[in-house]
């Protein structure tokens, strides 16, 4: 009977994560221009041309409800909502190591190669390395991420990503139309890819680390982004943002075991 309870036990939580997998959009591999030369902060500078193989990345951020099965499923303490509401809202307050460690359990419970080796020294400090070989759930890079905002092959160059991202309001929840909080992901229209929020809503945690000169020295195949650095790129502007910080090349940096209360994450994984 126990072993029979143990089995029952499992079915459900794995049925539970099942069912909280992410919708996958494939953006098909090829070059763009990263960057911006126009805007005044030298991070976004100089533009430079990236070439990406295909992958997949989700088509909204992570929400309440997947997230929060992942921490009913581990024991893991729910992060805040801020007050606006779980369920369909994306998921915030997630540091960038909880969200790693995320995309292991949905690798898992798929039976998929996890990206990421976590190895947890004496003091508490997680050392975290990736496996870009992995079929497994991970974080996109910045370059993916960026590339992915902007439409990939079948992009319309808008300055926000979204079906008419020269129409702010029609894309994006931000300063002027958000009330003061974050709202339902795919609310909005989606970009030429069919994915949504990328503009507002809650910024997006990306693999790489932040390098304020990187862009100098980036290669240009499938970067990845500084092997050194102490704080993480996240990406995407939030609902309490004006337009200015909501342009798809802006970046912005946090470190990787702070939870943020205003940013959260999507998944991207190999094609």
């Amino acid at each position: 009977m126990k072993k029979l309870l143990v089995l029952i036990l499992s079915l459900f939580l794995f049925s539970l994560a099942y069912s909280q997998s992410p919708e996958m959009i494939t953006v098909e591999g090829g070059s763009f221009i990263m960057g911006n030369n126009y805007s005044d902060k030298p991070e976004e500078r100089p533009e430079h041309e990236v070439s990406l193989k295909s992958f997949q990345i989700a088509a909204h951020e992570i929400t309440f409800t997947q997230y929060d099965a992942f921490c009913e499923a581990t024991g893991k303490e729910k992060s805040a909502d801020g007050g606006f509401g779980r369920d369909e809202r994306p998921a915030m307050n997630v540091s960038w190591e909880e969200a790693t460690m995320y995309c292991n359990w949905m690798s898992k419970n798929e039976k998929l190669e996890a990206c990421y080796t976590i190895l947890r020294d004496s003091m508490g400090r997680n050392t975290i390395t990736c496996n870009f070989e992995a079929n497994g759930y991970r974080l996109p890079t910045e370059a993916e991420w960026e590339f992915a905002a902007k439409g990939g092959t079948k992009s319309k160059f808008f300055a926000y990503s979204g079906g008419s991202g020269s129409t702010l309001d029609n894309v994006a929840w931000y300063l002027g139309n958000s009330g003061g909080k974050t709202h339902e992901i795919k609310t909005k229209e989606a970009n030429e890819l069919g994915i949504y929020d990328m503009t507002g809503n809650v910024p997006e945690w990306c693999w790489d680390r932040f390098g304020s000169s990187y862009y100098k020295v980036s290669t240009k195949e499938n970067p990845i982004g500084p092997e050194k650095g102490n704080e993480r790129v996240y990406r995407g502007g939030r609902w309490k943002d004006n337009k200015d910080f909501l342009i798809l090349t802006f970046r912005q940096k946090q470190s990787p075991v702070r939870s943020v209360w205003n940013i959260g994450f999507r998944v991207a994984r190999n094609q």
